[in-house]
């Protein structure tokens, strides 16, 4: 251990008897608050605790308190030692990973996913340094010096190489000399970029007058088709933006500089996609994530609001003091550019819903009332918000709550997650989600089984779907969980074809049990809010499973198929514009319910 650090003048003086009304406390440093470990008499004596504490503690310091005499008890403190542990200086070496995505050519070396590798992979030297992967792959300065960084890159390129080898079948040696080659092709790009050019600074005049600008630098030939034109554009200006960037060495810094470049009105969509890969390349750090989020009291606090920021509904409350830059990527994340940035959160969220940390403080009980909580705020109308690796991911996760392991400890697990949702619906929600993952090509079969007993055991679309749910409500998310197992990829087991035919089944009952076509079309209103009505029942959103939209769809074929239609259709309405009108936005919506 190197030991040493703010040591005071009072260190270099000889230990001193106490005087009375003299006491010696010894802290020691925990997170960012000091904790007292013991009161000393004598200065010698607690001059040896903190010796003896140092070695197992970030920081230990001693405080002189002394008790003046005739004031009433007043007293003096007075810090006459402090000092921290150092670790030692680790070498910085390539991370691990179990997966390499395998690029075809050199501007795949570009894409989302090479990034995240290279984020990966190089994760040590990356947070050592301050910079991102874009700025390695779009600064010749930076790519140079990682380049020649001790062996750093080469030994990153061999594992990144033999795990791609293995499923390529080449040689590995190639696809590492293949690889090197890209990387250095990729530096002379970045020189050759900015070589001789008189390129503008987004800081002065904005990221859309830049990006106008590079339009005007790169003077595209006629020949030049208009995706190599987009793309050599979006190449140069992220070297722009890279230029820049690499000089705001805090990762906040970074992230709150592209958001700002991002709040340009005057910005192409183009444009702003090009700036969500620079800010996703800047959220992959971890200790990034962790940063914007503040000080939370606990995991399971910090995921939650991981979900808020996610939702683009994140901002700062009582004493977590994240950074004002959390709250405008909140709401960049949920708005229509944030594509890579939601990837990259979304897969820290569920690479924390899938580990094994401990959520909470608390017994066993409240921590699992409180991953219920997490879960169902992962629920979706849709489905589970990260899909199929997030139904793994809370699978998983829930092993902190079991002993077991393997196949039993997934069986046991199951059983419990699937008691976290209130309805039947959720769950089977849920389990196709699972069915989809990696769990589900090991144990199809059972989740299979699962779901259709769930389904089967029903008596009626109240028993899966929650009965206080009015009628539409009801219906969007029935129609929601019938598209979830009937689209997309297949179902292990034919389940999505069985559960679909149980859907579709427990809804034409609802219908017509509920006497749901009477209420909807009462014959003491008018044709056209009868027949809106209708239509706008039968809209995808709404109902999706045939047999029952076979059923709305006679009702309103039946009054379609009246003498004068169109005419009794508008009947009440004064002006040709608006029979007009309102015939016009009839048919669209027959239109939009796929009746047309």
């Amino acid at each position: 251990m190197v030991l040493g650090l703010l040591r005071d003048k009072a260190d270099k003086t000889p230990p001193l008897s106490a005087p009375r009304g003299v006491s010696f406390e010894v802290q020691y440093l925990k997170d960012d608050h000091w904790l007292t470990e013991q009161i000393c008499r004598k200065e010698e004596d607690a001059r040896a605790l903190a010796a003896r504490l140092l070695p197992t503690r970030t920081g230990v310091r001693i405080i002189r308190e002394f008790i003046r005499p005739g004031r009433g008890g007043e007293t003096v403190d007075t810090i006459i030692y402090t000092e921290y542990r150092q670790e030692p200086k680790r070498a910085i070496a390539p991370v691990p990973v179990e997966e390499a995505h395998y690029c075809q050519v050199p501007q795949e070396f570009l894409s989302f996913d090479s990034r995240v590798l290279i984020s990966r992979v190089l994760r040590q030297y990356l947070d050592e340094k301050g910079v991102t992967a874009s700025e390695l792959l779009h600064n010749a300065g930076e790519a140079k010096r990682v380049l020649n960084f001790e062996a750093l890159v080469p030994n990153a390129v061999t594992r990144v190489a033999t795990l791609q080898s293995r499923e390529s079948g080449e040689d590995s040696r190639a696809r590492r000399d293949v690889i090197l080659g890209v990387l250095e092709q990729l530096r002379q790009r970045a020189e050759k970029a900015v070589a001789n050019r008189a390129l503008p600074y987004p800081k002065e005049i904005g990221f859309a007058a830049t990006m106008r600008q590079v339009i005007e630098i790169l003077g595209m030939a006629e020949d030049t088709t208009p995706e190599a034109a987009a793309e050599e554009a979006a190449y140069l200006g992220k070297v722009i933006v890279c230029r820049d960037l690499v000089n705001i060495r805090g990762l906040l810094g970074k992230a709150d500089w592209l958001i700002d470049l991002a709040s340009d009105e005057e910005l192409a969509s183009d444009d702003a996609a090009l700036l969500d890969q620079l800010l996703a390349d800047v959220l992959v750090a971890p200790d990034m994530v962790r940063d914007m989020l503040g000080r939370q009291p606990d995991l399971v606090t910090a995921l939650n609001r991981m979900i808020d920021l996610m939702d683009g509904t994140f901002e700062s409350q009582g004493l977590e003091m994240a950074p004002p830059t959390t709250a405008a990527i909140s709401r960049w994340v949920a708005g229509p550019h944030g594509n890579e940035t939601r990837v990259v959160l979304l897969d820290f969220l569920r690479r924390q819903v899938r580990g094994t940390q401990r959520l909470s403080h608390g017994e066993p009980l409240q921590q699992i009332a409180k991953y219920r909580t997490l879960v169902n705020r992962l629920l979706r109308p849709e489905g589970l918000l990260g899909g199929p690796s997030m139904a793994e991911a809370v699978l998983m996760g829930y092993h902190r709550f079991i002993e077991q392991g393997g196949a039993e400890g997934r069986r046991v697990a199951l059983d419990a997650v699937l008691q976290l949702f209130p309805t039947g619906a959720q769950r089977l929600a849920y389990l196709a989600n699972l069915a989809r993952s990696d769990v589900g090509a090991k144990d199809g079969a059972a989740i299979a089984a699962q779901a259709l007993e769930i389904a089967n055991r029903v008596s009626g679309l109240n028993d899966l779907v929650d009965r206080a749910l009015p009628l539409k409500p009801k219906m969007e998310a029935s129609a929601a969980l019938y598209r979830l197992v009937t689209e997309g990829p297949a179902l292990p087991e034919d389940l999505g074809e069985r559960l679909g035919t149980r859907l579709d089944d427990l809804v034409a009952d609802y219908i017509v049990e509920g006497r749901v076509i009477e209420r909807l079309d009462d014959p003491a209103a008018s044709l056209r809010v009868r027949a809106s009505r209708l239509v706008q029942f039968a809209a995808a959103e709404v109902l999706a499973s045939p047999k029952a939209r076979r059923i709305v769809r006679d009702q309103i074929i039946s009054h379609l198929r009246q003498p004068n239609f169109d005419t009794k259709f508008v009947e009440g309405l004064t002006t040709d514009a608006e029979k007009a009108a309102a015939l016009r936005t009839f048919y669209d919506l027959l239109n939009r319910a796929q009746f047309m």
